[in-house]
């Protein structure tokens, strides 16, 4: 398997190019972008939430361990009808729960409505990698899919965010 290879977004050697790489590089919220692209039928499907050993990628993100436990958050972002996104949000269980955050109780609301709407918040820059297939839910595998992944921190609290667009989405310009 092939471990992700990330690079910022501008300076990425095998960078896509158009509208994925516009769609990758967004500093905004996906969340906003895909309502807005979509048939007004955004929607949330929650995947896993629980406890699981880091991955080396997450760990050496976030400044942990690698295998250290941490929460995990694997999502699907629906829109125009399919599923576009595939989102994995890591959390360090002990800033998670020092931070008094209660992201389990998201349910199928978006993580993006919490991340921008607290001022407290802010994003790290954006690198942007090739996804390896085996790292998708089953259902899902694709090869050639592109991530973009990112640091959020708070005063006591760091998640990262990985997101993967499934193929088909971005459509073409």
């Amino acid at each position: 398997m092939r471990i992700p290879d990330w690079h910022p977004a501008t300076s990425h050697p095998q960078q896509p190019t158009g509208t994925l790489l516009d769609w990758l590089s967004d500093q905004g919220s996906l969340t906003r972008r895909l309502t807005a692209a979509g048939q007004n039928d955004f929607r949330v499907e929650v995947l896993a939430e629980q406890q699981q050993p880091a991955r080396d990628d997450e760990a050496a993100a976030l400044g942990l361990h690698p295998g250290q436990p941490v929460w995990i958050r694997e999502v699907l972002l629906h829109t125009a009808g399919a599923p576009r996104v595939f989102a994995r949000t890591v959390a360090d269980l002990q800033a998670f729960n020092a931070a008094g955050v209660h992201l389990e109780n998201l349910g199928s609301r978006s993580l993006g409505e919490l991340l921008f709407s607290d001022p407290r918040i802010r994003r790290e820059p954006i690198e942007i990698s090739p996804y390896p297939a085996a790292w998708l839910p089953a259902a899902l595998r694709a090869e050639h899919c592109w991530a973009r992944r990112s640091r959020f921190c708070s005063e006591r609290l760091q998640l990262l965010v990985c997101e993967v667009f499934l193929p088909g989405w971005p459509r073409p310009a």
